[in-house]
């Protein structure tokens, strides 16, 4: 491929976008790992409210509560994360991406950033898309809004900076 290569697309922001962004970056978490916090909390408040550690077991009711809220934020995770997304993207939000011999770049309304070759350490592949590993950093890009030529380019300028 030449390094004048330049690709240029637009794509929109909405729930579905968000949702196959979701799934091809999130890493999921085992049962108990998933649910060690919850299960602290709960046993905590057990213990408060049971053996009457304090005049009222005001405390240990909340810790009860808050172990039911921290298992509904495991269990509802993707939801939460996706209507966040959406709801802070606004409806509808455009993002201009590009691709060229520098890097990748996304505009949008809101935000601005390029990611220099040298700076993924990692390009993970999908059927569905490609994360750009940058540091601790997962950046997610959709094949559907890429053809053929800039996906191949984006393949070939990882493996050459490396």
């Amino acid at each position: 491929m030449s390094k004048d290569f330049d690709f240029t697309t637009e794509y929109t922001l909405d729930k579905r976008f968000f949702e196959e962004c979701y799934d091809q970056t999130s890493r999921p978490v085992k049962f108990p790992k998933a649910y060690f916090k919850s299960i602290f909390f709960l046993i905590f408040g057990v213990i408060v409210v049971k053996l009457d550690l304090l005049p009222n077991s005001y405390l240990g009711w909340f810790f009860i509560t808050l172990s039911i809220i921290e298992v509904l934020s495991v269990y509802f995770k993707r939801s939460w994360w996706v209507w966040r997304q959406t709801y802070n993207a606004g409806p509808s939000s455009k993002v201009v991406f590009l691709v060229d011999s520098k890097g990748v770049s996304y505009k949008s309304a809101a935000n601005n950033r390029t990611i220099a070759w040298s700076d993924i350490n990692q390009l993970e592949q999908s059927d569905l898309g490609f994360i750009f590993h940058i540091g601790k950093q997962r950046q997610y890009i959709s094949k559907s809004c890429l053809n053929e030529e800039a996906i191949a380019f984006i393949v070939e300028q990882h493996a050459a900076s490396k």
